[in-house]
Formats: C-alpha cells, structure tokens, sequence
C-alpha cells in the first residue's frame, strides 16, 4: 500500500515524478485512485499512533487535500519501494532518494509505504473497505496517464517551500505571512486540485511549523 500524501498531490509534476520512479522498478499497479480521504478513514489509517500527540496533525494533513492511493505489486516490492523513497523523516533522507529530493521536512514526507506484509495486509484492507480503494485491470493505465500527464515541465517548489518551513520553524515565525507563502507555492502546480484543498493543506503545514517553533 502507497499514498502519495497531499504535500505530493498538490505538486502535480512531483508526484508524477515519484509515481514513474516507483514504477521503474517494474511494480504492477493493481489499483490506483486520486481521492480525498475522510476523517474517519484518517484515523483509522494511524490509529497505531491514537495516544500520541501529534495524532490529530497526521489526520488533519492526510485529510487536508488529495491524495493517491495505489497497490503495488512486485519481487521485494515493500523494501523496494521504501529503499526508493528513503528516510521517513526528510532531514535524515538520501538526497539520491525521494524524499531527500522532494520532501519537505521531517513527517510532511511525500508518501506513506507499509514497512511490512502485515502491515500491507491491513492497510489493503482498510483502503478498499472503508475508502472506496478498487483492484481493477484499469489501474496500471491510468496511473500511467497520470505520469504522462503531469511529468512535463520544470515545475518544482520543493527547495522554496522547505526554505519557507525551515526558516519559519528556526525563526519561530508563525506570523500570517508564513501561512500566505505556503498558500501560494501550494498552489502553483495544482492543476485540478481546488484553492480550498491547497489552503487546508498550507494551513495543515503551518500547524506542523507552529508545534516545531513551540519545541
């Protein structure tokens, strides 16, 4: 199980790009969907992390703008996939690998990737009961319009938007100004994604940079 997070969604050239590395390594997408995900099924994705603080961040940045959600298949799929992505917090990422090319900081990482067969078990079987997820021969297809579609041009924010959060968070400055750049860099390579999901999910970084700049 895959999801390309809203901070990848939101930056339709960057998920493109990260959607076409993955299946480089010859997967076989078996579903794939674009959605917004509920609440609920939010919470039910991280209920492994109910009793900790930052529960309520991970639901409300999941739930803020688009996702995609796909089920890969493949020899070694699980490790392969999270060998290509890297690290799970940004700073600690390869800058050969995913996230140390087009993370943002720490958790707001590009994608989510089971770490283990049970854990790929559960979560298949969360996202096709409860969020709608489909196996479908149409899949592997349509993820590869996706690519086609979105992979041209130059368009990348991610250097100005982490700039943006590191020196908000080292500042501790959570002024109005921060939020109104985020807003922005969000939205510029948002095709078909609505101002209101690009500002939830601005909003939902900014949340992240206010608790980092408590610390």
């Amino acid at each position: 199980m895959v999801i390309i997070k809203p901070d990848g969604t939101a930056r339709r050239r960057i998920s493109a790009l990260v959607l076409r590395a993955l299946l480089d390594r010859g997967y076989t997408v078996s579903a794939f969907q674009e959605m917004k995900v509920p609440e609920p099924l939010a919470e039910l994705h991280y209920a492994v992390h109910k009793e900790k603080p930052f529960f309520p961040w991970l639901v409300e940045f999941i739930s803020s703008a688009p996702v995609l959600a796909m089920i890969l298949e493949g020899q070694d799929v699980i490790q392969g996939v999270r060998d290509e992505l890297g690290a799970t917090f940004v700073q600690k990422a390869s800058s050969d690998s995913l996230r140390g090319r087009y993370g943002i900081w720490a958790g707001v990482n590009i994608a989510h990737a089971s770490d283990a067969p049970e854990t790929a078990e559960k979560e298949i079987q969360l996202w096709t009961t409860k969020g709608g997820l489909k196996i479908e021969p149409s899949a592997e297809e349509r993820a590869s319009a996706y690519i086609e579609k979105y992979s041209k041009g130059t368009a990348d924010y991610t250097m100005q938007i982490r700039d943006v959060v590191k020196r908000a968070i080292e500042e501790k400055d959570t002024s109005n100004a921060v939020l109104g750049l985020l807003k922005d860099l969000f939205s510029r390579d948002s095709q078909g994604i609505s101002a209101l999901d690009t500002d939830a999910l601005a909003k939902a970084v900014f949340s992240f940079i206010e608790e980092e700049a408590e610390k």
